[in-house]
């Protein structure tokens, strides 16, 4: 009786891995919009600097809610498990990137480094978030 029970959870586990597939567009997005965002921060006048903020926020709020609508649920990336580490590192990333574009603007006065910070943080994102949508899978399907 115990095993039928238990071989249930496993399979409403494993269904839940099947549903949790991110579009390929998910983190593409999700890295242009952070890296727009870390570039009309650390270049914008305060107007750029606030419409980059709703900007970024609304395009937030709609990933969410599209990823919800696509497999009906949302799991929150510091709160998964074993896969939460992922989401840990991307934001390390991140943070190192937003450093690195304050630290190059101020050092080389220019755009490019900047620039290459929000390229840094997109393409963080997009492997890291990846990452983290399989560690997540895995971990569900485990016994």
């Amino acid at each position: 009786m115990e095993s039928d029970g238990l071989d249930e959870v496993r399979a409403g586990r494993a269904a839940a891995a099947d549903r949790l597939v991110t579009p390929w567009w998910y983190h593409p997005a999700l890295g242009i919009l952070l890296g727009g965002y870390i570039v009309a921060l650390v270049l914008g006048s305060p107007g750029v600097r606030l419409v980059a903020v709703v900007l970024f926020l609304v395009g937030l709020v709609g990933l969410m809610r599209a990823y919800k609508r696509l497999t009906g649920v949302w799991v929150s990336g510091f709160d998964a498990g074993r896969a939460s580490r992922w989401a840990y590192a991307m934001g390390a990333a991140v943070a190192v990137a937003i450093g690195l574009a304050f630290w190059g603007h101020s050092v080389f006065d220019a755009a490019w480094p900047v620039i290459a910070a929000g390229v840094l943080a997109a393409v963080s994102v997009i492997v890291l978030g990846r990452r983290f949508d399989a560690e997540l899978r895995e971990q569900l399907r485990e016994p």
